[in-house]
């Protein structure tokens, strides 16, 4: 009974606690910023920080004060802890939010801002299922988002990984040193063949630095991506000496970004909050062994668009028609493409309606100008719709 008791007042009465702590404000309000954070078995009343209810708090007034645009968590490992922070009046307000749906403890989790974006359900899912060892029973979670606010839509593909630690006697340690080599060759794998031309990165904690691994000084298990010539904001926090992990000398979490995202981030911008513990009183043992990292980039670029010197937009083939336009009832589209999502705004940006069938009902609608976005894997096409 006592430990029914016990229970019962750590999930129910505890997380009730005041927050008292005042965290400096990390995201910027004209940027998009891109962080990542291993919470440390969040929720687990068996492993991580022993006042479950306290790092609870921590967690939740870093989310609110630091102000992140985009924060992936690892090591989410108690679902209802996770739903209670998610349904925090403050947090729910201002985020939405995704996470793992496999089976081992440690799940990943994606929080975006839910003025900036919207998620693409089709695209949202964990990827590289075949790889389970590699990635130690935690595939990547691929979140889809759509960006929103602006006179041009784009989409952003967010993964968030947890490779390998570098546990155990020598021999494991090699061995996860090998796992996280394979895990990252098959990321590369997946992202060139399921993600070409798409904008994205990948966060999290790759339990690995990026000039040495911290296995015996080898060669980092990412030097196949780093040849390739991928850039990881974070390899400037390496350069510089940073840590983030508390407990130990190096960078293991890390932002890596799409070729197509280069000219999108603000180089010189990654950032470690490594001060954490300036803010909350013995944060690596009440909150989380990691600290936070982040990086920005222009907002402002991916969501305006600038029309192309001689190309119509309209002239771009998708080998998608409309039909009929005007409507009157119903408009259809005509696509070989397997998955495709509609979304009807107004001249002002607001959305109107949305689906991911071939075809919607817009009989209800007043007559006038509309604007239809097709998204489809292959990329997304507006199309300017007249309902008489």
């Amino acid at each position: 009974m006592r430990v029914i008791f016990y229970l019962f007042i750590l999930y129910f009465i505890s997380p009730l606690k005041v927050i008292s702590q005042t965290l400096p404000k990390l995201g910027n309000d004209t940027l998009l910023d891109i962080a990542c954070w291993n919470v440390e078995w969040f929720g687990d009343i068996n492993n991580g920080p022993t006042d479950e209810a306290l790092q609870y708090n921590n967690i939740k007034a870093l989310m609110l004060q630091t102000d992140f645009d985009i924060l992936g968590m690892e090591e989410i490992s108690n679902i209802t802890t996770y739903n209670n922070l998610s349904m925090e009046t403050a947090i729910a307000a201002k985020y939405d939010t995704y996470i793992s749906t496999f089976s081992a403890t440690q799940k990943m989790g994606l929080f975006w801002k839910k003025s900036m974006f919207d998620v693409i359900g089709f695209a949202t899912l964990n990827i590289l299922t075949n790889e389970y060892s590699n990635f130690a029973t935690r595939p990547p979670l691929q979140v889809c988002l759509k960006t929103k606010g602006g006179t041009k839509v784009d989409t952003l593909y967010v993964i968030v990984i947890h490779m390998k630690a570098n546990t155990g006697d020598d021999a494991a340690k090699y061995d996860s040193y090998t796992r996280r080599q394979a895990a990252a060759a098959a990321l590369k794998t997946y992202t060139e063949q399921s993600l070409v031309n798409k904008k994205y990165v990948i966060i999290g904690d790759w339990n690995d630095d990026l000039s040495v691994s911290i296995y015996n000084a080898l060669p980092t298990p990412y030097q196949s991506t780093l040849t390739a010539g991928y850039t990881f904001p974070t390899k400037e926090l390496t350069d510089a000496g940073k840590k983030s992990y508390a407990f130990g000398s190096a960078m293991i979490d890390h932002i890596m970004q799409s070729k197509t995202l280069d000219s999108f981030y603000l180089k010189g911008s990654a950032k470690v909050f490594d001060i954490a513990g300036n803010y909350i009183s013995n944060f690596s043992n009440n909150t989380s062994d990691h600290y936070p990292v982040y990086a920005f980039y222009n907002w402002s670029k991916l969501t305006t668009y600038i029309a192309p010197v001689g190309i119509d937009e309209n002239k771009i083939d998708l080998n998608i028609q409309v039909y009929p336009n005007p409507a009157r009832h119903y408009v259809s589209i005509k696509s070989a493409h397997q998955n495709t999502e509609l979304w009807l705004y107004d001249l002002s940006g607001k959305l109107l309606l949305y689906s991911n069938e071939k075809t919607i009902d817009v009989s209800s609608l007043q007559a006038g100008f509309y604007q239809l976005l097709i998204f489809t894997l292959n990329g997304n096409k507006m199309f300017k719709l007249v309902i008489e």
